[in-house]
């Protein structure tokens, strides 16, 4: 899979910067052979879809294309896969990001989120539209709290790139893969151990 999954609609997700839909461009840039518009990609990974640690709706989605490209030796030199099981790796770590009730934050009583979300940004304006989202708290704590799960949800597929990369004749890269590797397990307990808390509580 070269080019995102045809069923995302990358209009009505979010990065660190808005409305998500310049990513399917940055995402075919990862397998060009440009140089530079590779360079573009990894920095929209890493500036966007995870911005200082922070996760978006956007993130689970690119996430588990950029697997499978790591899967299927998709990306054309060593450094764009560097770069990549770097991605992965903080994605991963955001995935522990700890809330009381991720699960209810992400679902509040009475609220269709994705209705709400989908409607301001179908508007004339939609990154007017984005701003309005963080505007209101709970609607803002949802989108955040989805993007948690989204990251908790490729978790495998994270593990699975990671071990995939492990053994590529390139040193650089398996130490990336390592690291990668590592933090995918040690969010994978984290979680496990947060909803056995939950569930015990």
């Amino acid at each position: 899979m070269t080019a995102p999954h045809p069923d995302t609609d990358f209009t009505l997700l979010l990065h660190a910067y808005g409305t998500a839909a310049d990513t399917p461009a940055r995402l075919r840039d990862l397998v060009s052979r440009d140089e530079r518009a590779r360079a573009r990609a990894l920095l929209h990974l890493d500036s966007a879809i995870v911005h200082q640690g922070t996760p978006w709706t956007a993130t689970g989605p690119v996430a588990a294309h950029v697997c499978a490209l790591v899967g299927r030796d998709a990306l054309p030199d060593d450094r764009t896969l560097t770069g990549v099981l770097a991605f992965l790796h903080d994605v991963a770590q955001a995935a522990v990001l700890v809330a009381d009730d991720l699960d209810g934050l992400a679902h509040p009583a009475g609220r269709d989120v994705d209705a709400e979300v989908a409607a301001l940004l179908n508007g004339p304006d939609p990154e007017e539209g984005h701003d309005l989202i963080y505007e209101d708290a709970e609607l803002a704590d949802a989108v955040m709290a989805r993007a948690v799960l989204s990251c908790r949800e490729v978790l495998p597929a994270v593990a699975a790139a990671a071990a995939h990369a492990l053994t590529h004749p390139d040193g650089q890269v398996r130490a990336a893969a390592e690291e990668t590797a590592a933090m995918a397990r040690e969010a994978t307990d984290l979680v496990a151990a947060q909803r056995a808390n939950t569930h015990c509580a």
